[in-house]
């Protein structure tokens, strides 16, 4: 993530938490342009949050995200726990987005024949970022997403989305694992045709 100031630091699992938390600071001072925020029915830049703000109570927002990141990776909650719960598909926000969740497993497809298979997904790390100025007057905001899971089978990933057929799909963009896939019948198919999948371009499944 290009934009992000600075990395603070990471912590490890706690006790009742258990997930790495990653906080990182962003300046919109420096960096200018790259939050937008969603308040009350408005979407607007972090500065223009910033600048209108006379009270601690006039920071509040439903949720911000990063502009140009590539790939996208979820919004940000004012909470760890909303992060969480919006993530795994509970208590979603009402603020005029078109939300999406990954639940506690992710749905992969084979590339062939659109079978389907289940992996089941544990978070295993969430960030904290914060967005700050110091012009005219030091003031900052806190959101939380959810930054890497873990599913047995693949490993580790980040959390991302596209838009497939005009809506938007909840899919997670394997570390090491290939992010493309065939069920085993496919598989077995192009191998009798003389064109065995290359296991570093498919992860194969069975159906």
């Amino acid at each position: 993530m290009g934009i992000l100031k600075t990395l603070v630091k990471s912590t490890p699992p706690s006790e009742g938490i258990p997930y790495e938390i990653v906080e990182r600071r962003l300046s919109v001072d420096t960096q200018r342009f790259q939050v937008r925020v969603k308040k009350a029915g408005r979407e607007f830049y972090a500065e223009e949050l910033f600048y209108q703000a006379k009270k601690p109570g006039d920071l509040t927002f439903s949720r911000f995200f990063l502009l140009n990141e590539n790939p996208p990776r979820p919004h940000f909650a004012p909470s760890l726990a909303e992060a969480v719960d919006w993530f795994q598909g509970r208590k979603q926000p009402k603020d005029g987005y078109g939300t999406i969740w990954w639940g506690d497993r992710i749905v992969i497809e084979c590339s062939i024949c659109r079978a389907g298979w289940q992996l089941p997904l544990r978070i295993t790390a969430v960030e904290r970022l914060t967005v700050a100025t110091a012009i005219p007057t030091p003031r900052e905001i806190v959101g939380w997403r959810v930054a890497e899971v873990e599913s047995e089978l693949t490993g580790k990933g980040a959390p991302s989305r596209r838009l497939e057929e005009h809506k938007l799909k909840a899919v997670v963009i394997w570390d090491e694992a290939p992010n493309q896939y065939l069920c085993s019948s496919c598989a077995r198919k192009l191998a009798d045709a003389g064109r065995p999948p290359d296991p570093d371009d498919y992860f194969i499944f069975e159906a």
